[in-house]
């Protein structure tokens, strides 16, 4: 049954493959008008259930971007490491692949555009060097940041769904960039932080200032909150706490919520929404 359930979100992503190259020719818009790019990673995952939860993941973050905030194909890429979905058609999530993809991203995005890279997989932590586990070499959080830095535009979000993804936030921080890890970098366990995360970024219920808008901020609470309930359900040992750094100190922040009283991470996280 897991097989097939398998088969089912490889062929909605190998669905993907035809639209996914971002050319920047599309400018039917007005240059003042603001566009949305995105990458989406999914790195190496050799538990099956891990991959199979990473695969809906990944199935969700395209109907959330494609279907709700309606960003238009040639602005997304989706970078895999399935050998199945490749020989389909997607593109290999090597670190060469992702490197060229925001390569071209760079090239094409506008200062007044947002620029969201999100990673789903495993990690493992290496002479205090989180490496993003891929087909072929793994890359570090200081390769990614390096390459993110000659993105110049007005926000960035960055999701890390990986074992130790805390590690990385001190060197992909920065002004205008919100930086979502989900758990601490001595937490080294797989995670479940999209599962969560991506459901919340649209429902009513996260909306709890009931301003008719849902903030990273408020889908990042409500997740925290649900898995934080999980384990407790579960009766087992909290393995993962998920922190967010959207103030530029590269400390990330386990309630950025309170940032009105501690006056710290949160506040630019409250003011970022993916969808009007």
């Amino acid at each position: 049954m897991k097989k097939i359930v398998y088969l089912i979100f490889i062929n909605i992503l190998v669905n993907l493959a035809a639209g996914t190259e971002m050319t920047g020719e599309a400018d039917k818009q007005t240059r003042q008008e603001s566009k949305t790019y995105a990458l989406i990673v999914g790195g190496i995952s050799k538990d099956e259930r891990d991959r199979l939860d990473k695969s809906k993941v990944i199935s969700n973050l395209h109907k959330l971007l494609t279907e709700n905030l309606e960003i238009s194909m040639q602005n997304l890429r989706f970078l895999v490491a399935d050998d199945l979905t490749v020989n389909k058609g997607l593109i290999n999530s090597s670190a060469d692949n992702i490197q060229k993809t925001i390569d071209i991203v760079k090239n094409v995005i506008k200062p007044e555009d947002r620029f969201i890279f999100y990673y789903l997989g495993q990690a493992n932590i290496v002479k205090e060097q989180l490496r993003f586990n891929l087909p072929g070499p793994d890359i570090t959080q200081k390769q990614l940041a390096e390459w993110i830095k000659a993105i110049d535009v007005s926000s960035i979000l960055i999701v890390l769904d990986c074992p130790g993804s805390g590690l990385a936030a001190k060197a992909l921080s920065g002004q205008n960039r919100i930086v979502i890890c989900s758990c601490t970098e001595q937490q080294r366990y797989s995670t479940h932080f999209g599962e969560y995360f991506i459901s919340a970024l649209t429902d009513t219920k996260t909306d709890t200032n009931m301003d008719g808008k849902i903030s990273i901020l408020e889908a990042f609470t409500m997740a925290s909150r649900q898995i934080d309930d999980w384990y407790r359900q579960k009766k087992l040992l909290t393995t993962e706490i998920p922190v967010l750094e959207d103030d530029g100190d590269g400390i990330p922040s386990k309630q950025p919520w309170k940032y009105k009283i501690d006056n710290m991470d949160g506040e630019a996280a409250s003011e970022f929404f993916l969808m009007p």
